[in-house]
């Protein structure tokens, strides 16, 4: 959307005094209600199957950790020195399609700045291990091992504990913000719009598969992040608006008034934020392509949620006024 179309949208506004978002609520929420459910079923019926939930990275599941450092690496960087970063992502690429050959389609795959490569694969035995290591070397040449490591099934378990205790620190700190800098109902209503956003989130990774792992959560906390970012802008005119209004206009009247005015600059934050995701999703690599798809959907659930769920929510009907 250009800034004349959304000049057209807020003339539209004003000339129609208001759209009446509060009064459609019902519908917003059964629009939300109705994903939820897809992700839901989708769940159970894996379940039913004793098929995985979600598609666990190996971080939760335990595994495998090489690593390794590449002669071949060293060499590449010698003839091209100004291209690091493709040589890198060439390698990843590559690295990639020979462990798939070798069955082990669950990997992952780092360079870090010193030049190092590490690779975790699922639990394998010490043959298993050879398999890999003298493959490797037939294709890339002398491989120097630096460490192989057993991540065990106990540190993926503690690693789903403490990102699972990360994400509701999180919520009660944004509980306990909201409730003190406005009131007990505006933190009721943010953290139920989170709770959305965490759901709607959670049912397209059910529905594309994407992988939950380390990157996943820290997409996940940006994502909440965000989403109360927005909200707060509409809470603060809110706020605003039943002082100026107080009595001249009804709730649902200064909720709406409210959403009305913060429309354009939620346009605009949103249409920014999606353009350079999107834009990491089509040219940062399949590296962080899970973590950039989580955000690309958070984006687009959070503005959803900030308008069409944690507003209305304010309705006296909805929570009561009083709080």
């Amino acid at each position: 959307l250009s800034d004349g179309h959304i000049k057209i949208i807020l003339k539209y506004l004003k000339d129609h005094h208001m759209i009446k978002l509060v009064e459609k609520k019902y519908l917003w929420f059964l629009i939300s209600i109705l994903v939820i459910s897809i992700g839901i079923i989708t769940i159970s019926n894996r379940a039913l199957k004793s098929d995985p939930l979600f598609n666990l990275g190996i971080d939760f599941l335990g595994g495998n950790s090489y690593i390794l450092k590449f002669d071949y690496l060293k060499n590449e960087y010698h003839k091209d020195p100004n291209n690091k970063k493709n040589i890198n992502l060439q390698l990843i690429a590559s690295l990639r399609d020979t462990l798939v050959k070798l069955g082990l389609t669950k990997n992952t795959i780092q360079i870090t700045n010193n030049n190092e490569v590490i690779i975790k694969t699922l639990t394998l035995k010490h043959e298993e291990n050879q398999k890999i290591l003298t493959q490797l070397r037939q294709e890339y040449g002398t491989i120097e091992v630096l460490e192989i490591d057993f991540i065990g099934p106990s540190i993926g378990l503690e690693l789903k504990e403490k990102s699972l205790a990360i994400i509701l620190f999180v919520s009660i700190a944004l509980l306990l913000y909201i409730s003190i800098r406005f009131k007990l109902k505006y933190g009721i209503a943010a953290i139920i719009a989170l709770a959305h956003d965490t759901l709607i989130t959670l049912t397209f990774t059910a529905l594309l598969n994407i992988e939950i792992n380390t990157a996943y959560v820290a997409a996940l906390l940006t994502i909440l992040g965000y989403s109360i970012n927005d909200t707060i802008v509409i809470f603060d005119r809110i706020r605003e608006n039943e002082k100026l209004y107080a009595h001249s206009k009804s709730q649902n009247e200064i909720i709406n008034t409210s959403i009305s005015q913060t429309l354009r600059r939620t346009i605009n934050t949103s249409l920014t934020t999606l353009a350079v995701v999107s834009s990491l999703l089509l040219f940062g690599g399949i590296t962080i392509k899970s973590f950039t798809i989580v955000l690309l959907i958070g984006v687009l659930a959070g503005t959803y949620s900030s308008i069409f769920i944690a507003s209305p929510l304010l309705s006296k009907k909805q929570i009561s006024s009083d709080l």
